[in-house]
């Protein structure tokens, strides 16, 4: 069988982007508690979920499955396809459900084939970290992974309402957090390590994070990081490979672009322009 398939994981997420060149019938089975989102659209396809009975649709791009307990797929196609399984950790499903008021067992509701574009988004930036190996970052991608979670167990679950809870962060707290990100730059930050400073659930941290900054912890830590570069680009003769790891980028590509990103300059143009 013509496929291919990459698979990464973070806390409390897994994601698997693939390829089937193959066309004809097949069987699947697909990830409990998670969703899947299919990329390349479809003229006609014929498919049954758990045995129920077949039905023929059209799959345009970007639909999204909600397989929720249900897991066996058998569907024929005409067409290659493009997806992405995105699967949670039930644990974390639980987390997140009790702080935002709901009760810990609340499940995500079974449905098939809709479009929603604030899921179609978050997939495409999810496929691109697996295929660039995340080089953005824990931060990143624990942050798309807490806000498809919130917006699925809004609009797809039980759960009737959200409560949102407004928790401030303190100067001191503020204070603590941004001086352990500068002590700590050179290494993976996560939010759950941020949180754990306050301490906060990681949602909360993450809502109170931007409305004391601006800026989401992933976008202030990517600036410091920046910052602390112009400053090793200015008084050092480092090169820029070794600047890139000492200020935690994963490697010397992604750093260039980040800093022309925010700066319109590249590291050896700004070195010599200082």
């Amino acid at each position: 069988m013509q496929f291919n398939v990459m698979r990464r994981e973070w806390n409390g997420i897994s994601i698997d982007y693939g390829q089937m060149f193959e066309t004809g019938e097949f069987d699947a089975a697909m990830p409990q508690e998670g969703i899947a989102v299919a990329f390349a659209p479809h003229d006609r396809v014929i498919w049954s979920v758990d045995g129920s009975d077949r039905q023929t649709t059209a799959v345009p791009p970007g639909s999204v499955f909600l397989y929720a307990s249900r897991q066996f797929v058998w569907h024929q196609r005409e067409k290659p396809s493009e997806w992405i399984h995105i699967t949670f950790d039930p644990q974390l499903i639980s987390r997140i459900a009790v702080e935002s008021g709901l009760p810990a067992d609340t499940q995500l509701n079974h449905r098939v084939l809709f479009l929603d574009p604030t899921i179609l988004h978050i997939a495409h930036l999810l496929k691109a970290e697996v295929l660039n190996g995340g080089l953005s970052g824990d931060l990143f991608v624990e942050s798309l992974r807490n806000v498809l979670l919130i917006h699925l167990l809004r609009h797809y679950s039980q759960a009737t309402s959200i409560k949102t809870v407004e928790t401030r962060l303190s100067l001191p707290q503020l204070h603590s957090i941004k001086t352990y990100i500068d002590d700590h730059l050179a290494e993976s930050l996560s939010i759950a390590t941020l949180a754990a400073i306050v301490p906060m659930s990681e949602f909360h941290f993450a809502r109170s994070f931007k409305a004391a900054t601006g800026e989401s912890p992933h976008r202030y830590v990517t600036q410091r990081r920046i910052e602390r570069a112009k400053v090793f680009l200015s008084v050092t003769q480092l090169s820029v490979a070794e600047i890139s790891d000492r200020v935690g980028f994963s490697n010397q590509s992604h750093f260039t672009t980040q800093f022309r990103k925010l700066t319109g300059t590249t590291p050896r143009s700004y070195r010599a322009s200082v």
